[in-house]
């Protein structure tokens, strides 16, 4: 079972319809990008959601504690998890065309971010709310592997 999977199975509490290969290509094109091959197979196979708050483990010592509350995707239950909403596209100056898309938020605020410039495209970042950006992984499947139980309570 792939990390994504396993996450999936344990964390997910709410996943979106999967989206068509044409909306994909669509959204690539509404908003100029290219989204890595492991990022659109990841988008076309789960297609985000909502998650119940797994905590994401700190790749280094500066990196803060967080937890995953959504990842975007096409064609979302609500508009604010909506992957490529012109709003937070717009969040980061001299963002056009993206170079990071957020592709979800985490349980205090903050952002994931998803590297689309193609030198170290597919790299996921943290991006605090009100604060710095944290290298996570290399890819999503890695951001995946991340995730593990949460250590200050049950899940919800």
């Amino acid at each position: 079972m792939s990390a994504i999977d396993e996450a999936y199975r344990k964390y997910s509490i709410e996943r979106f319809p999967l989206p068509r290969e044409a909306q994909l290509e669509a959204l690539e094109r509404d908003i100029n990008v290219t989204f890595p091959e492991d990022y659109r197979r990841f988008v076309l196979q789960y297609n985000g959601g909502y998650f119940n708050e797994p905590a994401i483990r700190p790749v280094d010592d500066g990196c803060p504690l967080e937890s995953l509350s959504m990842l975007y995707g096409i064609g979302a239950s609500h508009e604010e998890a909506e992957l490529g909403d012109p709003a937070s596209l717009s969040l980061f100056e001299e963002n056009d065309p993206p170079i990071a898309v957020p592709i979800g938020d985490t349980g205090t605020g903050g952002l994931i971010l998803i590297h689309v410039e193609a030198e170290g495209a597919g790299r996921i970042f943290l991006k605090q709310a009100f604060g710095d950006f944290f290298y996570l992984a290399d890819g999503i499947e890695e951001f995946f592997g991340l995730l593990y139980d949460p250590p200050w309570g049950e899940e919800s």
